[in-house]
Protein backbone atom coordinates (compact mmCIF):
# COMPACT_ATOMS: atom_id res chain seq x y z
CA UNK A 1 0.00 0.00 0.00
CA UNK A 2 1.20 3.54 -0.95
CA UNK A 3 0.96 5.78 1.52
CA UNK A 4 0.08 9.58 1.43
CA UNK A 5 3.62 10.59 2.26
CA UNK A 6 5.42 8.19 0.61
CA UNK A 7 3.03 9.16 -2.61
CA UNK A 8 4.45 12.47 -2.06
CA UNK A 9 7.90 11.74 -1.77
CA UNK A 10 7.15 9.81 -5.48
CA UNK A 11 5.82 13.42 -6.72
CA UNK A 12 8.45 15.40 -5.15
CA UNK A 13 11.46 12.98 -6.58
CA UNK A 14 9.54 13.29 -9.99
CA UNK A 15 9.46 16.79 -10.18
CA UNK A 16 13.21 16.72 -9.26
CA UNK A 17 14.12 14.48 -12.26
CA UNK A 18 12.40 16.65 -14.39
CA UNK A 19 13.49 20.07 -13.07
CA UNK A 20 17.15 18.28 -13.55
CA UNK A 21 16.75 17.31 -17.13
CA UNK A 22 16.75 13.61 -16.43
CA UNK A 23 14.99 10.74 -17.03
CA UNK A 24 12.77 9.10 -14.19
CA UNK A 25 14.03 5.77 -13.43
CA UNK A 26 12.24 2.61 -14.46
CA UNK A 27 12.43 -0.87 -12.43
CA UNK A 28 13.24 0.39 -9.36
CA UNK A 29 14.41 -1.94 -6.54
CA UNK A 30 15.49 0.58 -4.06
CA UNK A 31 15.55 3.91 -3.63
CA UNK A 32 16.76 7.10 -0.78
CA UNK A 33 16.30 10.68 -0.21
CA UNK A 34 17.71 13.48 1.37
CA UNK A 35 15.72 15.93 2.94
CA UNK A 36 15.80 19.48 3.86
CA UNK A 37 12.81 19.65 6.47
CA UNK A 38 10.21 18.05 4.37
CA UNK A 39 11.24 18.59 0.71
CA UNK A 40 13.35 16.38 -0.85
CA UNK A 41 16.70 17.76 -2.42
CA UNK A 42 18.41 14.88 -3.66
CA UNK A 43 17.96 11.30 -4.53
CA UNK A 44 19.11 8.07 -5.73
CA UNK A 45 18.05 4.59 -7.04
CA UNK A 46 18.94 1.43 -7.92
CA UNK A 47 17.70 -1.40 -10.21
CA UNK A 48 19.85 -4.23 -9.27
CA UNK A 49 23.26 -3.33 -9.75
CA UNK A 50 22.39 0.04 -12.11
CA UNK A 51 22.42 2.96 -9.96
CA UNK A 52 19.75 5.10 -11.59
CA UNK A 53 17.71 8.51 -10.61
CA UNK A 54 20.39 10.57 -9.01
CA UNK A 55 19.55 13.75 -8.81
CA UNK A 56 20.69 16.62 -6.83
CA UNK A 57 18.35 19.64 -6.61
CA UNK A 58 20.12 23.11 -8.26
CA UNK A 59 19.51 25.11 -5.42
CA UNK A 60 22.03 22.68 -3.12
CA UNK A 61 24.99 22.31 -5.92
CA UNK A 62 28.06 22.51 -4.35
CA UNK A 63 27.18 20.61 -0.90
CA UNK A 64 28.55 17.24 -1.94
CA UNK A 65 25.08 16.09 -2.42
CA UNK A 66 25.93 13.45 -4.46
CA UNK A 67 28.35 11.93 -2.98
CA UNK A 68 26.22 11.46 -0.12
CA UNK A 69 23.47 9.71 -1.92
CA UNK A 70 25.98 7.32 -4.10
CA UNK A 71 27.98 6.50 -0.51
CA UNK A 72 24.15 5.40 1.18
CA UNK A 73 23.81 2.91 -2.11
CA UNK A 74 27.26 1.59 -2.02
CA UNK A 75 26.07 0.78 1.27
CA UNK A 76 22.92 -0.53 0.89
CA UNK A 77 24.49 -2.90 -2.03
CA UNK A 78 27.08 -4.49 -0.14
CA UNK A 79 24.83 -5.28 2.42
CA UNK A 80 22.15 -7.08 0.47
CA UNK A 81 25.16 -8.53 -1.47
CA UNK A 82 25.71 -7.05 -4.39
CA UNK A 83 29.44 -6.86 -4.91
CA UNK A 84 29.44 -4.58 -8.18
CA UNK A 85 27.24 -1.44 -9.31
CA UNK A 86 27.08 0.33 -12.42
CA UNK A 87 25.95 3.46 -13.72
CA UNK A 88 25.95 5.68 -16.29
CA UNK A 89 26.79 9.21 -16.87
CA UNK A 90 27.60 12.55 -19.68
CA UNK A 91 31.00 12.07 -20.46
CA UNK A 92 31.92 14.93 -18.76
CA UNK A 93 30.85 13.99 -15.50
CA UNK A 94 33.01 10.67 -15.20
CA UNK A 95 35.43 12.51 -13.08
CA UNK A 96 33.32 12.60 -9.29
CA UNK A 97 32.32 9.26 -9.98
CA UNK A 98 35.90 8.37 -10.59
CA UNK A 99 37.09 10.08 -7.25
CA UNK A 100 34.58 7.79 -5.56
CA UNK A 101 35.97 4.89 -6.72
CA UNK A 102 34.36 3.66 -9.61
CA UNK A 103 36.62 2.98 -12.92
CA UNK A 104 35.76 3.98 -16.84
CA UNK A 105 34.44 1.17 -18.38
CA UNK A 106 33.80 3.12 -21.88
CA UNK A 107 32.94 6.58 -22.93
CA UNK A 108 31.06 6.64 -26.11
CA UNK A 109 30.97 10.42 -26.84
CA UNK A 110 28.43 12.20 -27.12
CA UNK A 111 26.43 10.38 -25.51
CA UNK A 112 27.30 8.99 -22.07
CA UNK A 113 30.06 7.26 -20.38
CA UNK A 114 29.70 3.64 -18.54
CA UNK A 115 31.26 3.32 -15.02
CA UNK A 116 31.53 0.55 -12.62
CA UNK A 117 32.56 -0.15 -8.48
CA UNK A 118 33.25 -3.44 -7.48
CA UNK A 119 34.19 -6.84 -8.91
CA UNK A 120 33.79 -8.67 -10.82
CA UNK A 121 34.17 -6.25 -13.32
CA UNK A 122 35.64 -5.85 -17.13
CA UNK A 123 39.33 -6.64 -15.88
CA UNK A 124 37.78 -9.99 -14.68
CA UNK A 125 36.22 -10.75 -17.39
CA UNK A 126 39.20 -9.92 -19.79
CA UNK A 127 41.45 -12.00 -18.43
CA UNK A 128 38.92 -14.58 -18.97
CA UNK A 129 39.18 -14.02 -22.80
CA UNK A 130 42.98 -13.30 -22.67
CA UNK A 131 43.53 -16.38 -21.16
CA UNK A 132 41.67 -18.08 -24.04
CA UNK A 133 44.52 -16.81 -26.62
CA UNK A 134 47.24 -18.05 -24.26
CA UNK A 135 47.66 -21.67 -26.54
CA UNK A 136 47.19 -19.83 -29.62
CA UNK A 137 47.63 -15.72 -30.17
CA UNK A 138 47.92 -13.90 -33.31
CA UNK A 139 45.20 -12.20 -35.51
CA UNK A 140 41.50 -13.19 -35.34
CA UNK A 141 37.66 -12.14 -36.73
CA UNK A 142 34.74 -11.95 -34.11
CA UNK A 143 31.24 -12.45 -34.78
CA UNK A 144 28.50 -11.78 -32.34
CA UNK A 145 25.58 -13.86 -32.47
CA UNK A 146 22.22 -14.03 -30.23
CA UNK A 147 20.60 -16.81 -32.55
CA UNK A 148 16.74 -16.87 -31.18
CA UNK A 149 17.16 -19.80 -32.59
CA UNK A 150 20.58 -20.95 -34.49
CA UNK A 151 19.58 -21.26 -38.42
CA UNK A 152 21.61 -21.88 -41.54
CA UNK A 153 22.04 -18.27 -41.58
CA UNK A 154 23.87 -17.85 -38.51
CA UNK A 155 26.06 -20.83 -39.61
CA UNK A 156 26.66 -19.53 -43.18
CA UNK A 157 27.99 -16.39 -41.52
CA UNK A 158 29.84 -18.18 -39.33
CA UNK A 159 31.36 -20.76 -41.68
CA UNK A 160 32.15 -17.68 -44.51
CA UNK A 161 34.20 -15.99 -41.58
CA UNK A 162 35.87 -19.15 -40.53
CA UNK A 163 37.11 -19.54 -44.69
CA UNK A 164 38.43 -16.08 -44.42
CA UNK A 165 40.39 -16.38 -41.38
CA UNK A 166 42.93 -17.63 -39.02
CA UNK A 167 40.86 -17.70 -36.16
CA UNK A 168 37.03 -17.01 -35.23
CA UNK A 169 35.46 -16.21 -32.10
CA UNK A 170 31.89 -16.79 -31.42
CA UNK A 171 30.49 -14.66 -28.65
CA UNK A 172 27.35 -15.28 -28.08
CA UNK A 173 24.65 -12.98 -25.82
CA UNK A 174 24.23 -14.46 -22.67
CA UNK A 175 21.36 -12.04 -21.60
CA UNK A 176 18.36 -14.40 -20.93
CA UNK A 177 15.74 -12.12 -22.16
CA UNK A 178 15.22 -14.24 -25.20
CA UNK A 179 12.49 -16.99 -26.14
CA UNK A 180 15.51 -19.63 -26.17
CA UNK A 181 17.37 -19.61 -22.69
CA UNK A 182 20.92 -18.91 -23.30
CA UNK A 183 22.47 -22.32 -22.78
CA UNK A 184 20.58 -23.86 -25.12
CA UNK A 185 21.36 -21.22 -27.60
CA UNK A 186 24.89 -21.19 -26.55
CA UNK A 187 25.02 -25.45 -27.38
CA UNK A 188 23.77 -25.03 -30.32
CA UNK A 189 25.97 -22.69 -31.51
CA UNK A 190 28.52 -25.25 -30.11
CA UNK A 191 27.91 -28.33 -31.60
CA UNK A 192 26.78 -26.74 -34.86
CA UNK A 193 30.08 -25.46 -35.48
CA UNK A 194 31.99 -28.53 -33.97
CA UNK A 195 33.36 -29.18 -37.55
CA UNK A 196 35.31 -25.86 -37.96
CA UNK A 197 38.16 -26.21 -36.05
CA UNK A 198 39.53 -22.36 -35.91
CA UNK A 199 36.21 -21.60 -34.16
CA UNK A 200 35.73 -20.82 -30.75
CA UNK A 201 32.32 -20.00 -28.87
CA UNK A 202 32.06 -17.99 -26.34
CA UNK A 203 29.62 -16.38 -23.55
CA UNK A 204 29.18 -12.79 -23.98
CA UNK A 205 28.99 -11.92 -20.53
CA UNK A 206 27.45 -8.62 -19.35
CA UNK A 207 29.74 -6.51 -21.33
CA UNK A 208 28.51 -6.91 -25.06
CA UNK A 209 24.54 -7.07 -26.22
CA UNK A 210 23.38 -7.21 -22.63
CA UNK A 211 20.54 -4.97 -20.77
CA UNK A 212 23.16 -3.00 -19.97
CA UNK A 213 25.16 -2.46 -22.85
CA UNK A 214 21.90 -2.05 -25.23
CA UNK A 215 18.99 -2.72 -23.72
CA UNK A 216 17.52 -1.27 -26.99
CA UNK A 217 18.51 -4.21 -28.65
CA UNK A 218 15.11 -5.77 -26.57
CA UNK A 219 12.89 -3.64 -26.48
CA UNK A 220 13.56 -2.00 -30.20
CA UNK A 221 13.45 1.68 -28.75
CA UNK A 222 14.81 3.42 -32.02
CA UNK A 223 15.05 6.73 -29.97
CA UNK A 224 17.79 5.17 -27.96
CA UNK A 225 19.68 2.90 -29.95
CA UNK A 226 22.21 5.28 -30.93
CA UNK A 227 23.26 5.79 -27.93
CA UNK A 228 23.08 2.16 -27.02
CA UNK A 229 25.02 0.76 -29.89
CA UNK A 230 27.56 3.40 -29.14
CA UNK A 231 28.57 1.97 -25.65
CA UNK A 232 28.51 -1.45 -26.75
CA UNK A 233 30.63 -0.90 -29.50
CA UNK A 234 32.96 1.10 -27.79
CA UNK A 235 33.46 -1.58 -25.36
CA UNK A 236 34.10 -3.93 -27.91
CA UNK A 237 36.91 -2.09 -29.48
CA UNK A 238 38.40 -0.66 -26.30
CA UNK A 239 38.28 -4.19 -24.38
CA UNK A 240 37.36 -7.39 -25.85
CA UNK A 241 39.19 -7.00 -29.51
CA UNK A 242 42.38 -6.17 -27.83
CA UNK A 243 42.07 -9.15 -25.73
CA UNK A 244 41.22 -11.20 -28.30
CA UNK A 245 43.39 -9.90 -30.93
CA UNK A 246 39.95 -8.67 -33.49
CA UNK A 247 40.93 -7.70 -36.65
CA UNK A 248 37.58 -7.81 -37.95
CA UNK A 249 34.07 -8.28 -37.14
CA UNK A 250 31.72 -9.83 -39.33
CA UNK A 251 27.74 -9.33 -39.29
CA UNK A 252 25.08 -10.09 -40.98
CA UNK A 253 22.99 -7.35 -43.49
CA UNK A 254 19.88 -6.27 -41.61
CA UNK A 255 16.63 -6.04 -44.07
CA UNK A 256 14.15 -6.51 -41.05
CA UNK A 257 15.49 -4.59 -37.37
CA UNK A 258 15.96 -0.74 -37.44
CA UNK A 259 17.70 -1.01 -34.31
CA UNK A 260 20.00 -3.79 -35.48
CA UNK A 261 20.46 -2.19 -39.21
CA UNK A 262 22.08 1.31 -36.72
CA UNK A 263 24.01 -0.90 -35.19
CA UNK A 264 25.79 -2.25 -38.16
CA UNK A 265 26.26 0.94 -39.04
CA UNK A 266 27.96 2.07 -35.99
CA UNK A 267 30.00 -0.67 -35.71
CA UNK A 268 31.56 0.71 -38.91
CA UNK A 269 31.53 4.32 -38.09
CA UNK A 270 33.47 3.54 -34.52
CA UNK A 271 35.45 0.17 -35.37
CA UNK A 272 37.00 1.14 -38.45
CA UNK A 273 38.85 4.12 -37.72
CA UNK A 274 39.69 1.77 -34.64
CA UNK A 275 41.54 -0.51 -36.83
CA UNK A 276 39.26 -3.06 -36.72
CA UNK A 277 37.61 -3.98 -40.61
CA UNK A 278 33.43 -4.14 -40.44
CA UNK A 279 32.87 -7.21 -43.05
CA UNK A 280 29.00 -7.27 -43.86
CA UNK A 281 27.91 -10.50 -45.63
CA UNK A 282 24.71 -10.86 -47.32
CA UNK A 283 22.51 -12.86 -45.77
CA UNK A 284 21.51 -16.16 -47.26
CA UNK A 285 17.80 -17.17 -48.27
CA UNK A 286 15.49 -20.34 -48.88
CA UNK A 287 13.24 -19.82 -52.73
CA UNK A 288 12.83 -16.07 -51.89
CA UNK A 289 12.40 -15.89 -47.81
CA UNK A 290 15.84 -14.35 -46.58
CA UNK A 291 16.66 -16.84 -43.34
CA UNK A 292 16.32 -15.72 -40.01
CA UNK A 293 15.58 -15.98 -36.32
CA UNK A 294 12.68 -14.05 -36.40
CA UNK A 295 11.17 -15.97 -39.30
CA UNK A 296 11.55 -19.58 -37.86
CA UNK A 297 10.07 -18.53 -34.33
CA UNK A 298 6.61 -17.26 -36.47
CA UNK A 299 6.76 -20.51 -38.38
CA UNK A 300 7.30 -22.05 -34.72
CA UNK A 301 4.30 -20.26 -33.58
CA UNK A 302 2.09 -21.72 -36.65
CA UNK A 303 3.17 -24.90 -35.48
CA UNK A 304 5.02 -25.85 -39.27
CA UNK A 305 8.33 -28.07 -38.27
CA UNK A 306 8.62 -29.13 -41.70
CA UNK A 307 9.65 -25.90 -43.22
CA UNK A 308 11.39 -25.01 -40.17
CA UNK A 309 13.59 -28.08 -40.98
CA UNK A 310 14.73 -26.52 -44.40
CA UNK A 311 15.93 -23.51 -41.94
CA UNK A 312 17.85 -24.48 -39.35
CA UNK A 313 21.34 -26.72 -38.60
CA UNK A 314 20.61 -30.73 -37.51
CA UNK A 315 21.51 -29.88 -33.58
CA UNK A 316 18.23 -26.90 -33.78
CA UNK A 317 15.63 -28.93 -35.29
CA UNK A 318 17.09 -31.73 -32.56
CA UNK A 319 16.73 -29.40 -30.18
CA UNK A 320 13.05 -27.87 -31.36
CA UNK A 321 11.60 -31.45 -30.92
CA UNK A 322 13.43 -32.40 -27.59
CA UNK A 323 11.50 -31.83 -24.25
CA UNK A 324 13.37 -28.86 -23.42
CA UNK A 325 12.20 -27.11 -26.24
CA UNK A 326 8.02 -27.09 -24.86
CA UNK A 327 8.31 -24.37 -22.29
CA UNK A 328 10.19 -22.27 -25.31
CA UNK A 329 7.75 -23.27 -28.43
CA UNK A 330 4.32 -22.48 -25.54
CA UNK A 331 6.27 -19.30 -25.02
CA UNK A 332 6.23 -18.33 -28.42
CA UNK A 333 2.83 -19.55 -29.44
CA UNK A 334 1.94 -17.00 -26.67
CA UNK A 335 3.99 -14.22 -28.28
CA UNK A 336 6.85 -14.27 -26.27
CA UNK A 337 10.61 -13.78 -28.07
CA UNK A 338 10.11 -11.49 -30.98
CA UNK A 339 11.76 -8.72 -29.99
CA UNK A 340 14.73 -9.12 -31.79
CA UNK A 341 15.81 -10.94 -35.28
CA UNK A 342 19.80 -12.27 -34.73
Amino acid sequence: MITERRLRCIEEATALFLECGLTIPHNVTYSMGLFYGNQIIATGSLSGDMIQGLAVSPRYQGEDLSAKVLTHLMNYAVIHGITALYLFTKPTNTDKFVSMGFNIVAIAKPYTALLEWGAPGIKDYIQKLASITDDDPGESSAIVMNCNPFTLGHLSLIETAAARDRKVYVLVVEEDLSAFPFQARFEMIKKGTAHLSNVVVIPGNRYIVSSMTFPSYFTRDRDLAAAHCAIDVEIFLEHIAPALGVTKRYVGTEPFSPVTAIYNQTMKERLTPGGIQVIEVERITYGDQVISASYVRRLLAANKLDEIRKLVPDVTFEYLLSDAAVPVIRSIIGGVGYCEDA
